[in-house]
């Protein structure tokens, strides 16, 4: 056995070295404009075992079978290849809630073509045991260095493993503008360890005093303002991948609504699946995954809740289809709109191994909390209903609901969050520090560290307050080095988050706008924060008791014509004890450990001489924001008593 392993392994280096010295292979699939949606190029070597043999073959012998492209607005694409004896090789792509994108693969195979005298003729699917993550949905993934994925399954007491060795990868699923990968590429951990180690043998000190911001924490906007996910520390549960269905897409979006009285009073959108787990003739579990038929294809039947009822009900009956009946049933619990329960029932003559002809399964237990009876819910990222048993599993995309109050036919003018949507919320005592680096054509021209959070006053179901809201881990950057603003030569950064929201800043100098468009020569001299711009709105997640008027109202919050810390072209500006700063109304911005340094042009990140805050500095800012957020808080305690006192009012003559 000693002597096999030895030869397998010199097989296994000739082969990898046969491969390095030949092309990489390289596999797409194209839109119906045959413009490319998807591209995986790389070196693979295959190495696949029984536990007694093994047997080696490279992805040469591989063509492009079939493939589902992401359209705008889908969160998965997929790529299956095939070779000569139709084994296929599947890559399923996700879009994660922070829009980081994992990869998944499945190898589809018959053990006696491998290993002869096998006595099962049947197929196997080997799944993987960890995806590979790559970057995000606007990234182009490269890798040099060797990246191993496992795929593993059992069959009648038999354990097969495929391990994929990929080295000089490249791969693109998502956003593949015009045929064009991405110029924004993620480099994976490997390479950029290699890369680091590099870096720091051959650079030297610069001129100046510097200090750089850690490489791992830096967040960088390159050419054509291209965006970039922050870190993550989110993690993905694998979800197993049915036999009969390996690379389910969802289909088209859909809505279903119910009438009574020529009235819509309950609508249902969305893109949905039902993975349906049945017993086969051989009494072993199998599952299969059924698209939700189209609107067009269904009857929609249903009751809505009139006057003092608590209790609405939608029932969808496909044409023709593997699903006989789907049910939701919905309950004004208190004060809060759920899904108590939900009923299908399965046509399982369409699966000929199936032990019985129909399934007839009703998912309850504990309901699923949705949204205040008067405005919709909704979960754009996706997800699923389901019970412990997980015999019937209801998968959604884009999903958005309102049981109860529908007023015009239309979903209300506000709504629920899924917390998918929203991704991890931090502690605000404790805010992750942030290190922002805006560049065009790989030159630096904005480099901004801090911990950010909000205070922002709104209306609580106890009065006006007061909440912290952190600026996250997951974001969006995007910038620019050249643009104008209040006559000026100056510069900008911003920042995505939480799904909606949106921090905006300006740096201007003191160089006028008829100097920098010209052409003139201009140096400039000095510069300041002359902005600062925040849209947010007030979601259920991060304001858990604000009133059902505001929820998911969109808002917006700005400082303009602001000369906001003064520093000089080749400094840096840094103030490590906490400060805040006023928007507006009452919303302020506080910052820790703040450094920024605007107008460089380096290829470096790192920050050039700072100048310290002082205390007259610091309690300047300080006592305009106190000021004005104490005057816009007064202001909505006194809209809050005014609205108060209406109501009263109003009571009183009613009675």
């Amino acid at each position: 056995m000693a002597l096999y392993s030895y030869k397998n392994l010199f097989v296994r280096t000739i082969l990898l070295w046969g491969i390095s010295q030949t092309k990489r292979s390289e596999y797409k699939y194209t839109y119906d404009n045959n413009e490319t949606c998807i591209d995986v190029k790389m070196d693979v070597l295959f190495t696949l075992s029984n536990g007694m043999e093994e047997v080696t073959f490279d992805g040469n012998n591989f063509t492009v079978k079939s493939g589902d492209c992401a359209k705008f607005g889908e969160y998965q694409a997929a790529l299956t290849l095939a070779n000569s004896n139709e084994d296929f090789l599947s890559f399923t792509f996700n879009i994660n809630p922070d829009l980081s994108v994992n990869m998944s693969s499945m190898f589809t195979f018959a053990p006696t073509e491998f290993f002869p005298g096998t006595p099962i003729s049947t197929t196997i699917n080997l799944l993987d045991t960890g995806d590979l993550k790559l970057g995000s949905d606007t990234q182009l993934y490269q890798c040099g260095s060797t990246q191993r994925m496992t795929l593993t399954e059992e069959l009648e007491g038999t354990t097969y493993t495929m391990y994929m060795d990929m080295f000089f990868v490249q791969i693109q699923a998502f956003n593949i503008n015009n045929g064009t990968l991405s110029p924004d590429v993620f480099v994976c951990s490997a390479d950029q360890m290699t890369t680091v180690a590099q870096e720091t043998t051959v650079t030297s000190e610069p001129a100046k005093p510097t200090t750089e911001p850690s490489a791992s924490n830096v967040t960088t906007v390159g050419p054509s303002n291209t965006t970039t996910v922050g870190p993550s520390n989110m993690t993905t549960k694998q979800t197993p991948v049915p036999t009969s269905s390996p690379n389910p897409s969802f289909p088209p979006k859909s809505r279903y609504e119910v009438i009574e009285n020529f009235k819509v009073c309950l609508i249902l959108e969305g893109r949905f699946q039902l993975k349906v787990t049945y017993m086969t003739k051989e009494n072993k579990s199998a599952s299969v995954i059924v698209d939700i038929p189209e609107s067009s294809d269904v009857t929609v039947m249903g009751a809505c809740a009139n006057g003092n009822d608590t209790k609405s009900i939608l029932t969808i009956t496909p044409i023709d289809e593997e699903i006989l009946s789907l049910t939701f049933n919905y309950e004004i619990m208190n004060g809060t709109s759920n899904l108590v329960s939900w009923t299908a029932e399965v046509n399982l003559t369409k699966f000929p191994d199936a032990r019985e002809s129909e399934l007839n399964h009703t998912v309850s237990g504990n309901p699923v909390e949705l949204s205040s009876p008067k405005l919709f819910y909704k979960c754009e990222k996706g997800g699923s209903f389901s019970d412990d048993s997980e015999v019937l599993v209801f998968m959604f995309k884009e999903f958005k609901v309102q049981a109860f109050n529908v007023e015009d036919g239309r979903f209300s003018e506000n709504g629920y969050d899924c917390k998918e949507d929203l991704g991890p919320i931090p502690d605000p005592e404790n805010p992750p520090m942030h290190v922002f680096a805006i560049k065009r054509d790989n030159i630096t021209c904005i480099v901004f560290k801090a911990k950010i959070k909000f205070n922002i006053p709104y209306l609580s179901n106890n009065g006006v307050v007061t909440k912290q809201i952190s600026l996250p881990k997951n974001y969006t950057l995007s910038g620019d080095c050249n643009t104008t603003l209040n006559g000026y030569y100056s510069q900008k950064m911003v920042i995505n988050f939480y799904n909606t929201w949106e921090m905006s800043m300006f740096f201007t100098s003191d160089v006028q706008q008829s100097e920098f468009w010209r052409g003139y020569t201009y140096r400039v001299t000095k510069y300041h924060i002359s902005q600062i711009q925040l849209l947010y709105d007030f979601d259920n997640n991060l304001f858990t008791d604000a009133v059902d008027s505001i929820v998911g109202k969109n808002t917006e919050a700005f400082a303009t014509n602001r000369r906001l810390l003064p520093t000089d072209e080749d400094k840096s500006y840094m103030c490590n004890k906490e400060s805040t700063f006023n928007i507006q109304n009452g919303l302020s911005m506080i910052t820790k450990e703040l450094q920024f340094q605007a107008f460089k042009n380096e290829y470096t990140t790192a920050f050039s001489a700072e100048v310290e805050c002082g205390e007259e500095e610091e309690t300047y800012v300080l006592l305009i924001s106190t000021g004005a957020a104490l005057g816009g808080l007064l202001l909505l305690v006194i809209v809050a008593v005014i609205v108060q006192r209406k109501r009263k009012r109003y009571e009183q003559l009613t009675y």
